[in-house]
C-alpha cells in the first residue's frame, strides 16, 4: 500500500512540476499585454457594492475566453447566428447585455438595435470590457460569492473547470505582467 502512495504522490509532483513549467513557459505578445492592461484600467473603475475591484479576475476572464483578443467571436460553431454567438474580447452575448440594461437602466445601450450592438461588441474593446466588467460586479453583487461570479461568467453556477482555467491565467498574468 505504502509504493502505490509512493508512485501516485510521485505522479502528482511529476504533473504538477511540468503543468508549473508549461505555464511558465507560455509568453503574452505585447498586443496582448496591452489588452489586459486596458481590460485592468476599466475593471478599476467599477467596484461592487463593498467597494472591491475585479481587475485581476477581469483579465484572466478576458486570457480565458479570447487569449486576451486574438479571438472576437465564439460559439459560432454551435448556431451560426451571430446574434446568439458570444462576442468582442470578454466574449459577451446580446442576452446578457440586454439583461444588464435592463437591470442597470443603462439607456444608451437599451435603445441599441441587434446589429449596432453586435458591431460594438466586435469593434469598440472599451464598450466590451465595460459591459464585461459591469456584469462582473453585478454577478459579485447578485451572488456574493467570488466563485459563483466566475462560473456564472461562463454560464454556470458550479463550473469549476471555468473557475480554475480563469485561476490558472490570473497566476499567469500575475507572473507574466508588471503592473
Amino acid at each position: 500500500m505504502r509504493n502505490i502512495s509512493t508512485i501516485i504522490l510521485r505522479s502528482f509532483l511529476i504533473i504538477g512540476f511540468f503543468y508549473n513549467f508549461a505555464i511558465a513557459s507560455v509568453v503574452l505578445t505585447p498586443k496582448q499585454v496591452e489588452t489586459l492592461k486596458m481590460v485592468r484600467s476599466i475593471a478599476l473603475k467599477y467596484p461592487n457594492k463593498n467597494g472591491e475591484t475585479f481587475e485581476n479576475t477581469a483579465m484572466a476572464i478576458c486570457l480565458s475566453e479570447t487569449s486576451a483578443g486574438v479571438f472576437k467571436v465564439g460559439d459560432i460553431g454551435k448556431n451560426p447566428n451571430i446574434f446568439k454567438a458570444s462576442l468582442g474580447i470578454m466574449q459577451v452575448r446580446i442576452d446578457t447585455v440586454r439583461f444588464l440594461a435592463k437591470k442597470l437602466n443603462w439607456t444608451k445601450v437599451l435603445n441599441m438595435s441587434d446589429v449596432k450592438l453586435v458591431n460594438k461588441l466586435l469593434s469598440d474593446d472599451k464598450f466590451n470590457v465595460e459591459v464585461a466588467v459591469k456584469y462582473i460586479v453585478w454577478l459579485n453583487d447578485y451572488t456574493k460569492n467570488y466563485f459563483r461570479t466566475v462560473s456564472r461568467y461562463n454560464g454556470g453556477n458550479y463550473n469549476y473547470k471555468y473557475y480554475y482555467k480563469v485561476m490558472n491565467n490570473m497566476q499567469l498574468i500575475k507572473k507574466s505582467i508588471k503592473f
